[in-house]
């Protein structure tokens, strides 16, 4: 995507003049300003169809590739490498990966100097530590390496990685992770900043409230719509702000969660839902894109042909899916960490 050097970092953030209202079964209505921010945006030449990313106002691909998977089983660059780029052949123009995600970003580094200009980049730092100034450089660090490891000097979205494990205070303290990502962007290593999680949804109200972040990206699938409850409880703050929003974990996770990744296997989610699932987060209101990880070409592949193929959930559908996801939540349980 395009330079940062080269554009206005400034984003207009409007303020919301009509309350957002509920609609039949707990659905939501999104103004019209809100609406074009997150509306469809056609399909681009491979036919995936494109949405917009929130107040970014990037074009993204429905389907995103996640690295993660990849780069934790570790297979080596010989096969690491040729996934990835199944799934840029293929017309996927949105690249999550992130630090932690071991030989992730090093693959991504045979690709991203051929790709840099069609791609939307993003990568996470994540705060460790319990001082805000030590998390704030833990973060610098790992940005640092991530930039050398993609062979590229800015990314177009960078994320505070997994907030739900951080105290709200410390990400906002002065000097901290917060500010540490305000720098980057004025630097122009990154154009937008973001947050992500799994667990813990009431730390993210506070962060989102602040108007600072670009985008979320949260679990949202059928299932833990019953047990993390970012779909009704964090989602309404995120479209306040016009924040961009991706669908993660939307089969569910490896189904040996997250110690499973390094060991190539299927996702928690049966395969009879698999596209069910895919369709049900992207018909949340605002969601612009899933971001689905995979093992194989042949996953890039079947992904794809969803992607393509993808058609908005009835509410019969959606209400059918929640009601089998309430079994499955319950078998699951809260296998990303703490719900509050």
């Amino acid at each position: 995507m395009r330079n940062p050097k080269r554009l206005a970092a400034a984003v207009s953030r409007r303020q919301f003049v009509t309350d957002l209202a509920r609609a039949g079964a707990g659905a939501l209505t999104m103004p019209p300003v809100l609406a074009a921010l997150n509306a469809d945006a056609g399909q681009n030449a491979a036919g995936i169809p494109m949405r917009v990313l929130g107040r970014t106002k990037e074009k993204i691909t429905i389907l995103g590739l996640g690295t993660a998977p990849v780069g934790h089983s570790m297979p080596g660059a010989a096969v690491g490498v040729p996934i990835y780029r199944a799934a840029l052949e293929a017309g996927i123009n949105y690249v999550d990966t992130a630090r932690g995600y071991d030989d992730a970003e090093g693959y991504l580094g045979e690709l991203v100097p051929q790709y840099r200009d069609r791609i939307f980049l993003t990568t996470k730092s994540l705060p460790r530590g319990s001082d805000p100034r030590a998390a704030a450089k833990s973060m610098q660090e790992q940005f640092e390496r991530s930039l050398r490891l993609m062979k590229t000097d800015h990314v177009d979205l960078l994320h505070i990685h997994s907030v739900g494990d951080s105290s709200p205070e410390l990400i906002l303290a002065p000097g901290g992770p917060l500010d540490w990502v305000r720098k980057m962007r004025e630097k122009g290593q990154t154009r937008f900043i973001g947050i992500t999680g799994h667990s813990r949804p009431p730390r993210f109200t506070g962060l989102l409230e602040t108007g600072e972040f670009d985008v979320l990206m949260v679990v949202l699938n059928f299932a833990d719509y019953s047990t993390y409850r970012f779909e009704e409880e964090i989602l309404p703050v995120a479209r306040k702000h016009h924040c961009g929003i991706l669908a993660m974990k939307v089969y569910g996770g490896h189904r040996n969660n997250f110690a499973g990744y390094r060991n190539p296997g299927p996702s928690k989610m049966p395969t009879e839902y698999l596209e069910r699932a895919m369709r049900y987060s992207l018909s949340i209101e605002g969601v612009a894109g899933a971001i689905i990880g995979v093992y194989t070409a042949d996953e890039v592949k079947r992904n794809v042909e969803w992607a393509k193929a993808y058609r908005p959930l009835s509410a019969e559908e959606r209400e059918s899916l929640r009601a089998d996801g309430r079994k499955l939540a319950e078998e699951w349980g809260p296998r990303f960490g703490p719900v509050a």
